[in-house]
């Protein structure tokens, strides 16, 4: 079974072309025309400037820089200029920080503004960890998920996670859409296993430890530890709170009401997912949720909280496993450049797939990636659902705005390129996926690398781009949000799409 990923569209509001290159590039015309009467009125050194002016502007509007065009890059500039003034590219918490509110997380950036809200299952004993952002007015949750092998499997095998996956999607695309939920997102990171499991195992498992076999083994195990690597998985989904206004009003509008309405949903969608052939080790408890957030802004303390996994609390001090809820942030963050994230005892970079493969791949195209990367990196595919009409109303929308191109195009003897006729293939393949019932979703791949030093991260980003390469990928690394970025790529928070414009009726 193979597929294509159709190219990203490059189609503007006329020609391809967007308002925004549209204004700068009639203002540099307008420079021109007031370039020639200054020269034809003798000031010289004005119309020079005028012409300059014309130069550039002409400049900005056409061309493109690492996937953008120039007009897109101003607001990332200016913002990152603006943290950088005001003196918000750095972050101090910890002992540092301004609250100690019991259910509260130090969080930097756009993630600052999550609170812990208090869920227990129907169990009455479980909790649950659920995220609540005071702005956006969302709840955030995350399912553990374990991974099976899909390379070794035959074909039919192949084939039926894949249908049984599709068939999950259209269920969160639609039911739960409906539902409330307005995002989800798949993030796997792959972290050292400093408890070396192997290395237990043998420890655990082993009846003769004097022989020479066990010693032999013992020998391997330990030297395999240092490049020993765990992969762990978690499908997060956002529940906007204004959606369920109705439900959380007739349980009492409180913050228990709110819980009990998202566990209400949160046991349909674990249900979901385990129909699909995924197994799950149910929802993140705070502690646990706590410690996945810990462990990526500060890997030094991935060891202590995996070894802390093991003990249980009890009276004379122990300490549960995970980490406390409120002490999940950093101790210290900030944005070094325009493309490192320095966070406590690493740095993180993260690369935003700007281009799926537009070749045939098989279902296993993204293995690499997984299998070939012996760096801490975290790959976070982030999915927002679009309503069924709003998605027919984009498609409608696209394919009169291509058919007013083509005729543009004709009448102004213009050249049509491979790239046009495959965005315009893309468009007739959308809508015909979305007649049969397909849900259609808005998407970013993202993939976060983190190291130590700044050396190792520059060596192991480029063999993330390059094994990105080798699959079809084209590979940016954003500049001038990387605190954002890592707060999408590298959290299971489910977060990083723009707001959709241009898509609503």
């Amino acid at each position: 079974m193979q597929f294509q990923f159709p190219p990203r569209s490059t189609r503007g509001a006329v020609l391809g072309f967007a308002w925004s290159q549209i204004a700068l590039v009639m203002a540099g015309v307008i420079a021109a025309v007031v370039a020639l009467n200054l020269l034809v009125a003798g000031h010289r050194g004005a119309a020079i400037a005028a012409l300059v002016a014309c130069v550039l502007l002409v400049t900005l509007g056409l061309l493109r820089f690492k996937g953008r065009r120039v007009t897109e890059w101003a607001p990332v500039v200016a913002g990152a200029l603006l943290q950088r003034q005001t003196g918000q590219n750095e972050y101090r918490g910890g002992p540092y920080a301004p609250n100690g509110v019991q259910r509260w997380m130090d969080l930097p950036g756009p993630a600052a503004a999550y609170v812990w809200l208090p869920a227990t299952a129907v169990d009455g004993t479980t909790q649950i960890g659920l995220l609540r952002h005071r702005r956006e007015k969302t709840v955030t949750a995350a399912l553990v998920c374990y991974g099976a092998n899909l390379i070794l499997a035959d074909r039919d095998v192949q084939a039926q996670r894949l249908t049984d996956w599709a068939q999950l999607l259209n269920i969160l695309g639609s039911e739960y859409a409906d539902a409330g939920m307005i995002r989800w997102s798949v993030t796997s990171r792959a972290v050292p296993d400093t408890g070396n499991a192997a290395q237990r195992f043998l420890v655990n498992r082993a009846v003769d430890t004097s022989s020479a076999a066990y010693r032999s083994l013992a020998q391997l195990t330990a030297a395999a530890a240092p490049a020993a690597q765990r992969h762990e998985i978690y499908l997060s989904v956002v529940f906007d709170i204004a959606r369920l206004s109705g439900e959380i009003a007739q349980a009492g509008g409180t913050d228990a009401a709110i819980a009990a309405v998202v566990l209400d949903r949160l046991t349909g969608i674990e249900s979901a997912v385990v129909e699909a052939g995924i197994t799950t080790g149910g929802w993140l408890s705070p502690r646990a949720y706590a410690a996945i957030i810990r462990t990526q802004f500060d890997p030094d303390d991935q060891e202590v909280v995996d070894l802390r996994a093991s003990t249980a609390p009890t009276e004379n001090g122990s300490t549960a496993a995970g980490v406390e809820p409120r002490l999940a942030g950093p101790v210290a963050a900030r944005t070094v450049g325009w493309n490192t994230y320095q966070h406590d005892s690493a740095f993180s970079r993260t690369l935003w797939v700007a281009q799926m493969p537009r070749q045939l791949v098989t279902a296993t195209w993204l293995s690499p990636l997984y299998m070939r990367t012996t760096c801490r990196r975290t790959v976070t595919l982030v999915a927002q659902p679009v309503p069924a009409a709003v998605a027919q109303l984009a498609t409608r929308r696209e394919k009169v705005s291509r058919a007013g191109d083509e005729v543009t195009k004709r009448r102004l003897r213009l050249v049509r390129t491979a790239r046009e006729d495959d965005e315009a293939r893309a468009v007739e393949q959308i809508d015909r996926e979305q007649a049969a019932g397909h849900v259609r979703y808005r998407y970013a791949l993202l993939v976060t690398v983190t190291a130590p030093t700044m050396p190792d991260l520059d060596r192991d980003v480029r063999s993330v781009k390059r094994i990105l390469s080798r699959t079809g990928c084209e590979a940016i690394v954003l500049a001038g949000e990387q605190d954002q970025a890592f707060a999408a790529g590298a959290l299971p928070l489910a977060r990083g799409l723009k707001p959709a414009r241009g898509w609503s009726a």
